[in-house]
């Protein structure tokens, strides 16, 4: 399965043998079944993961009621330890939603990394712009539109969630209730069909 990691590394730059070998020895791959929770609100993040295999979900509490705010799949970024230094606790849960299989990236682990190979330095900084840009880019899609048009959204760019989550927790992501949902995907299926 680290093929797979090199494999999303090389779309932004060639590694070299050496590097493809310090990659498959140094980092760590974790099982975790379905219904583990990675991380709890209040818990400080001493792990970042790419997902390799699986989902997971992002959420938080708020009047005792979940509300997801993410998804994670393959070939996702799961970043909870960045720029964790000025408020050390995490104020969301991370939870499995299928059996994933994750890379483990310990900060300070990574940190060496980056130290004694330059070019993992470049390639961390790349990432990081690319992730930031894309949860700016969901964050404003997100505040900008309606929950139809976040599922229509969903639809187009993730259309593997869908099949995969339970539409309770799909309801929460686009944040109304699993039978506005339905209603939803009612009126979404009807304008096919009439078009």
């Amino acid at each position: 399965m680290i093929e797979k990691l090199i494999e999303y590394f090389s779309k932004f730059r060639t590694l070299s043998k050496e590097e493809i070998e310090t990659i498959s020895k140094d980092i760590k791959i974790g099982e975790f079944k379905k219904g583990t929770i990675l991380l709890r609100e209040g818990q400080k993040p001493y792990d970042n993961f790419f997902v390799l295999k699986g989902c997971v979900r992002q959420y938080i509490l708020k009047n005792g009621e979940e509300r997801v705010t993410n998804f994670y799949a393959e070939e996702d970024w799961i970043l909870p330890a960045i720029g964790q230094s000025n408020n050390p606790s995490s104020k969301f849960y991370l939870e499995c939603v299928e059996d994933n299989l994750l890379v483990i990236a310990n900060e300070t682990e990574g940190n060496e990394l980056m130290k004694t190979n330059p070019k993992f330095q470049e390639l961390s900084q790349i990432i990081l712009e690319k992730e930031i840009m894309k949860q700016q880019q969901h964050f404003a899609e997100f505040q900008n539109s309606s929950p139809e048009e976040r599922y229509i959204r969903l639809q187009k760019t993730r259309p593997d969630l869908i099949d995969r989550v339970p539409q309770f927790q799909l309801s929460s992501y686009i944040g109304v209730k699993p039978e506005s949902l339905s209603r939803i995907r009612k009126r979404i299926a009807d304008k096919k069909r009439n078009s």
